[in-house]
């Protein structure tokens, strides 16, 4: 059994006003950097002992101040908005087809979800090994992902599972396609 802990990055100015962040590089803004030091203190106490991340800073910068082996990974980043990221959704226009489909649409320039999902689960299956207890501090949509796979759960239903900013999850994996959920979105702040 490997003790998998999901952890999404802190709030970014896109993400406060309602915006895709996708894979703009933004950083974690100041009320969150301040919240830091407590979650990073909860975290430690968890006994991790590894650590996986997205490339982007919003999530790595967070992970490496762990002090804790850290695997960088391109494939848990989120899911590419394309030419809508960092746009409120309320100005996106021409979206109708994407929300109709919100696992295979695709936005201009972008990544359906799918795609997401299929890469964030292939970096997460490649970089898990033994069972030592493991935190991956990604994105929303690469987070949804990697739960829904090990709850059975399909792409749709994956987006109906809510996750804060900080908000950690907790599964016991014991197997590549099986775990069992012992607490999800909890807040340590």
């Amino acid at each position: 059994m490997t003790p998998l802990f999901l952890l999404r990055h802190g709030p970014t100015v896109a993400s406060q006003g309602g915006a895709p962040c996708g894979s703009l590089d933004l950083p974690v803004i100041a009320e969150g950097q301040a919240q830091w030091p407590r979650i990073k203190a909860e975290l430690l106490s968890k006994g991790i002992e590894r650590v996986l991340t997205s490339d982007l800073q919003r999530a790595r910068l967070h992970a490496e101040d762990l002090g804790l082996p850290c695997l960088v990974l391109p494939g848990l980043r989120e899911q590419a908005f394309g030419d809508w990221e960092g746009l409120p959704w309320s100005e996106i226009k021409g979206a109708d087809y994407f929300f109709a489909n919100t696992v295979q649409g695709t936005p201009p320039g972008g990544e359906s979800f799918a795609r997401c999902a299929s890469r964030a689960l292939m970096a997460l299956q490649g970089a898990l090994e033994g069972d030592q207890p493991t935190l991956v501090l990604a994105h929303g949509g690469s987070l949804r992902a990697i739960l829904a796979h090990f709850l059975g759960l399909t792409l749709d239903r994956a987006l109906d599972l809510s996750w804060q900013p900080f908000g950690l999850t907790r599964l016991d994996v014991y197997g590549p396609n099986r775990a069992v959920l012992r607490y999800h979105n909890r807040s340590v702040v």
